[in-house]
């Protein structure tokens, strides 16, 4: 009789064996050098937290990603990560807690209780780098900047650099705040895959509004969709034009060589919600996903009642070196 146990590992988990993973930790070990050289302090943030606290602001939103469990030593529930940029928010906070600009970076394993939408699965290595208290635009376009280089450095070509500004989408969605999570949540989803048909079937014809949100869906494109949006949605108020004129000047101020192609999206929607001003994703080649996301989340942890400015991006590093493979 064959006793040995029948061994698998758990739906949507995976592991990396040789030569592949020799590849990744050099690729890994190349992203904190550049990050390093950059000035960016690294970091290893614990891989468990207390629930309680998981997030600061974006508690409730991170905490629906993450597997919790009750601590048996103290009796606390804990939470294993599934995000690494939430907990440099927090180490500058309350760890550093100064009000000088810093700089910070980390590689580290994440787990989701959802499965990735870049590799079907709920586990990866994040690769970052976030700037807290400098709320200039200079620090838009150093993130920004860097993230490409992120991608240039582990050997990618054929780069797509997509913008948008999670505050411009923000204030639409906020038309249908009246919706319940649940019906809120499909509308996003609605938004993220552009399908004006499933928008019509959540938002009832004689919705005033309802336009806007499909006009959304066909903003995006070169640098021209801007000055459309303007016009198209003018009526909101000057936040609504401050935003889309901040895209322009952040696509003007951008340097890039021919290699790099810029597309705008206004109606991008990113993986968590926490981010409040400008958003920005990588593509390569023929991936359908985003290998690489970031944007602005000024206040995502307060000290003193008073917002902290940050700005950030993160790789999925197994994504990466997959496409690298190709």
């Amino acid at each position: 009789m064959n006793s040995k146990v029948r061994w698998s590992l758990p739906d949507g988990v995976d592991e990396l064996l040789a030569p592949k993973a020799l590849e990744v930790e050099k690729l890994r070990r190349k992203l904190i050098d550049l990050y390093v050289a950059a000035n960016y302090e690294f970091i290893i943030p614990p891989l468990l937290e207390l629930s309680e606290t998981l997030g600061g602001e974006a508690h409730e939103e991170i905490s629906s990603y993450a597997f919790s469990f009750q601590d048996d030593l103290t009796g606390k529930e804990l939470s294993i990560r599934p995000d690494i940029s939430e907990q440099a928010s927090r180490i500058d906070a309350y760890r550093i807690s100064s009000k000088d600009v810093i700089r910070l970076c980390y590689a580290g394993d994440v787990v989701k209780r959802r499965a990735s939408k870049v590799l079907r699965s709920r586990t990866t290595i994040q690769v970052g780098a976030e700037i807290f208290g400098d709320s200039s635009i200079d620090s838009d376009l150093e993130s920004i900047n860097l993230m490409i280089k992120s991608l240039q450095e582990v050997g990618l070509k054929d780069i797509t650099l997509s913008l948008g500004h999670a505050g411009f989408t923000a204030t639409i969605l906020a038309l249908f705040q009246d919706l319940d999570d649940s019906t809120f949540s499909q509308l996003e989803e609605a938004l993220i895959r552009k399908s004006k048909s499933d928008i019509t079937n959540i938002i009832p014809s004689d919705d005033k509004n309802l336009p806007l949100l499909i006009d959304l869906c066909d903003m995006y494109g070169s640098e021209e969709i801007i000055d459309k949006a303007k016009d198209a949605y003018k009526a909101l108020g000057t936040n609504v034009i401050g935003y889309l004129e901040h895209l322009s000047q952040i696509i003007q101020k951008l340097k890039f060589d021919e290699s790099i192609k810029v597309h705008v999206d206004l109606g991008e929607v990113q993986g968590f919600k926490y981010h409040n001003g400008i958003v920005f994703s990588a593509y390569s080649g023929s991936a359908g996903y985003a290998l690489a996301k970031g944007g602005r989340y000024d206040g995502l942890r307060k000290t003193e009642d008073e917002d902290r400015p940050a700005i950030g991006f993160d790789l999925d590093l197994i994504a990466v070196s997959n496409i690298k493979e190709n």
